[in-house]
């Protein structure tokens, strides 16, 4: 799931939070030390003998079969979803296949339906879908991308940004939002009408794959 170092001070940063584990994530949650509140998924890709300790220490299980309409990740954040929480994070979904990486980009849409926060997190950068005005405060350096979900995203305006934009469109044809340097802060991005998918990376020049 990425960098132990990174997901530890992310959660020491955090007053409270309950984990959902979608099935062979136990193995991550194991190499940083964070227990499961629930496990849910088919667990094709968790071990039988974990799965029996977790449920023998009160770890709740919800097991679905195989032949699903769901990825485990979206059956995971439909039961964040219905616990109402004020923000969720979905760790380590960007990596690997692309296929399972729009997935989980695509479920971001569900926590706009909901009005709840969304953000993918991994080492590297933040991505969560925007509707009206964002603030970056101490991100001077940092990269960010814009892409607009609807067909055109309009009234974007950037304040604090290497590229400025006032009162523009972007389209989802154009992908013109893209690689932006944050060089003073606060940085914001406004919007009037449709919705933005944004990224951010949080260190200079820290991108994956990058040596």
């Amino acid at each position: 799931m990425g960098d132990p170092v990174f997901f530890q001070k992310r959660l020491a940063d955090m007053d409270s939070f309950l984990t959902i584990c979608c099935d062979g994530g136990i193995r991550y949650l194991a190499n940083l030390k964070i227990p499961p509140d629930v496990i849910i998924g088919d667990m094709d890709s968790a071990n039988a003998s974990e799965l029996e300790a977790y449920a023998a220490r009160g770890v709740r299980i919800l097991k679905y079969p195989s032949d699903k309409d769901a990825t485990d990740t979206q059956l995971a954040l439909e039961h964040a979803l219905g616990l109402e929480p004020e923000a969720i994070e979905i760790w380590g979904a960007l990596g690997g296949r692309i296929d399972h990486a729009l997935a989980n980009l695509f479920l971001l849409n569900m926590g706009q339906k909901a009005g709840i926060k969304i953000r993918l997190i991994d080492e590297f950068c933040e991505t969560f879908i925007m509707e009206r005005e964002t603030t970056f405060a101490d991100a001077i350096g940092q990269t960010v991308s814009l892409f607009a979900l609807s067909f055109k995203t309009e009234g974007v305006t950037l304040q604090g940004f290497q590229y400025s934009l006032d009162n523009e469109a972007l389209e989802m044809s154009n992908p013109r939002g893209i690689s932006n340097i944050i060089v003073s802060s606060p940085a914001i991005i406004y919007s009037s009408s449709g919705s933005l998918l944004v990224v951010r990376y949080w260190k200079k020049d820290f991108f994956p794959g990058a040596d």
